[in-house]
């Protein structure tokens, strides 16, 4: 079964994994990015889209409703 990005990143901190700020600022970054996929994952499910256009599509949505990748 998948985890979460929540799950995975509460993973990171019970194993111990984050000692210094450099590596907390990577796990971050790593929990973010996987966040931004499983949504983008989550829309074209839940739309029922499979093709080239449903990514941009998805991002789209991702950039309504979140403000962005970045942000």
């Amino acid at each position: 079964m998948k985890q979460t990005a929540v799950e995975w990143l509460l993973q990171r901190f019970e194993d111990g994994d984050m000692y210094n700020v450099e590596d907390f600022e990577f796990i971050k970054h790593q929990a973010l990015a996987m966040e931004y996929g499983q949504i983008i994952d989550a829309w074209k499910d839940a739309e029922g889209y499979n093709d080239e256009n449903a990514v941009i599509l998805a991002k789209q949505y991702y950039d309504k409703t979140y403000g962005g990748k970045d942000a």
